[in-house]
């Protein structure tokens, strides 16, 4: 069973940015609840596998896998229009051109099917104060997300 870490982004041109640097990172956060998600990323393992969420369309988007370790110290300002954090380097399986809306994921998905849950949000650790929290799912929810957003 994988654990897949799920990143949320505002919008598909936020998306197409970060797929495009090969990058992915999250916005800066203040006081404990920056030092506690830092501490999470720095246990998320390179060869995890990630999924993108976007906010805009509610769509998971972009299967990757986590190709470095998050770096706790740098920020990064040349991909996005905004200033971000704790970034690592990730080689999509997929491409922001595919999307699987968040009702279709909820019944696509066998862990999300049988969860009895009806918002995606209450299964998958999308939000932000779950970054870096891996959701387990199951090799058929894996299988599916491959093949309906995988190149």
């Amino acid at each position: 069973m994988p654990d897949v870490y799920v990143f949320a982004s505002k919008n598909r041109t936020n998306i197409w940015a970060g797929i495009g640097a090969g990058l992915w990172a999250v916005a800066d956060a203040d006081g404990n609840y920056a030092a506690e998600r830092a501490t999470k990323a720095a246990h998320m393992p390179v060869g995890s596998l990630g999924l993108i969420y976007c906010v805009e369309n509610q769509s998971l988007t972009t299967p990757f896998v986590v190709f470095s370790a998050v770096d706790l110290d740098a920020t990064v300002s040349d991909v996005w229009p905004e200033r971000w954090v704790l970034p690592f380097r990730i080689h999509p399986l997929g491409t922001p051109r595919k999307a699987l809306h968040k009702d279709a994921a909820m019944q696509d998905l066998p862990t999300l099917r049988s969860s009895g849950k009806t918002n995606i949000s209450h299964v998958l650790a999308l939000q932000p104060i779950t970054v870096f929290s891996a959701t387990p799912l199951g090799d058929e929810d894996w299988a599916v997300l491959i093949s309906k957003l995988g190149e």
